[in-house]
């Protein structure tokens, strides 16, 4: 399964130290890395017929159908309003694109058995942070949305270099259940998911499964918690760990987009609204204005 699609359209930097707990804003370098949101087995059940593009040919129960986004807590791309106090701004530009199209825009935090049954009844419409379009399952726009890279998060003071799997040998590596990692990660995974010396899997809805593995590496019962870039660095924000705990990019970057179901008859519009809407965002900087809510920053690159 390919891990990205080429789609690269720009890139952010990290802002030097802007919080007040030392640690330096978050970084979204928009291209490449997997977060498979673990749906490759799901998608590929789902109907992968031809579906209308225009306006014009929608039924006009499609026309007026609210878009339904859904998608488990992964800050900032995608929030819990009421544990961050927003959406996540991967929310916030799609909404804000099918607002301005007249669509009415519902975000709903799910856990990830609830969006699997969302995705295969058709009542989840977009799907933010898909890598790729996994065999053809998921529609996405021609530019991206953003951007995700493996890393790990491990005590200040432990020494670590990454340039391989094989690296993480010597560690108790924390990882979150049914997320996918990607390429030569997820392999080693694989390998050594049955030996608690090398592999700890993480259960839990929301933020639980990441506050778990801090906790754990807080407590020394953990080396390493594996996850997104990111996700990891607005979570040490968030619990006051960035004293004591540092984030290491394994840097295998990946587009991640707002993935349209082919399940909806709507997603080839919607998915250019995206791209048309993604494209103005940027030029008018509404889209820095969102990133910037964030502590993330777009450093503009020329679009393919």
């Amino acid at each position: 399964m390919a891990l990205t699609q080429g789609r690269t359209w720009a890139y952010a930097q990290l802002l030097k130290d802007q919080s007040p707990d030392g640690i330096s804003a978050l970084r979204i370098r928009l291209p490449l890395r997997i977060r498979l949101f673990a749906l490759v087995g799901l998608l590929m059940g789902l109907s992968l017929g031809p579906a209308r593009v225009a306006a014009q040919d929608m039924a006009p129960a499609d026309a007026v159908r609210p878009i339904i986004i859904a998608s488990d807590p992964w800050c900032p791309y995608a929030c819990d309003p009421a544990i961050d106090g927003r959406e996540g701004y991967m929310v916030e530009l799609a909404r804000e694109i099918f607002q301005e199209a007249g669509y009415q825009v519902e975000y709903r935090v799910v856990n990830f058995a609830m969006l699997k049954r969302m995705l295969h009844d058709g009542s989840a419409t977009a799907v933010p942070g898909a890598a790729t379009d996994l065999g053809g399952a998921l529609l996405l726009p021609a530019l991206a949305q953003g951007n995700s890279a493996n890393a790990v998060a491990l005590q200040r003071e432990r020494d670590f270099t990454y340039t391989k799997p094989d690296d993480f040998g010597p560690y108790r590596v924390g990882v979150i259940k049914d997320y996918a990692y990607g390429g030569d990660v997820q392999r080693y995974i694989d390998q050594h998911h049955a030996n608690p010396d090398r592999v700890r899997v993480l259960s839990g809805f929301g933020y639980s499964q990441l506050v778990q593995g801090l906790r754990q590496l807080q407590a020394g019962e953990l080396d390493m918690l594996l996850d997104d870039y990111n996700v990891l660095r607005w979570q040490l924000r968030r619990l006051a760990l960035g004293d004591q705990m540092r984030v290491v990019s394994l840097r295998d970057d990946a587009d991640l987009f707002v993935g349209l179901s082919r399940s909806d008859a709507r997603a080839p519009f919607l998915a250019k609204l995206l791209e048309d809407g993604t494209r103005r965002s940027r030029a008018q900087g509404r889209f820095l204005a969102i990133l910037a809510r964030y502590g993330l920053h777009e450093q503009p690159m020329p679009e393919r």
